[in-house]
């Protein structure tokens, strides 16, 4: 089956939901479709390579932000979200597909992200 949870991570205001985490309790097999644009999002480009392999455990999704035009440090976030969502389900990051929509331009607050992952795994439904 699947387990699904959503928070207030802080990204849009007045207590919305921003951050989802859809995850497998077991390894899935995936399929992708993307965008065709030239210029991908840290959370495009990831998850398009990672779609290849065919499977996956989970997604990570914010919205309010969409990590886009963030360059290296965009990228980084992402990884890093990526990672520390397989530390909580006790697989490999590389089974984590991150999915950003919002606001181009502006760095993700990973500190607020980062605080609300714990509730975030413990909300599943």
């Amino acid at each position: 089956g699947f387990l699904a949870a959503g928070v207030h991570a802080g990204i849009k205001k007045k207590g919305a939901l921003d951050l989802g985490l859809l995850v497998s309790e077991k390894e899935a097999l995936i399929v992708g479709m993307f965008t065709i644009n030239k210029v991908k999002a840290p959370p495009v480009q990831i998850s398009q390579r990672r779609a290849r392999r065919g499977v996956a455990i989970g997604i990570i999704v914010n919205s309010g932000n969409a990590n886009a035009c963030t360059g290296e440090q965009g990228m980084a976030d992402a990884m890093l979200l990526t990672e520390k969502v397989g530390h909580y389900m006790d697989c490999s990051a590389q089974k984590i597909l991150p999915a950003s929509t919002g606001v181009i331009g502006r760095p993700l607050p990973m500190t607020s992200i980062l605080n609300a992952l714990p509730s975030c795994q413990r909300s599943f439904l």
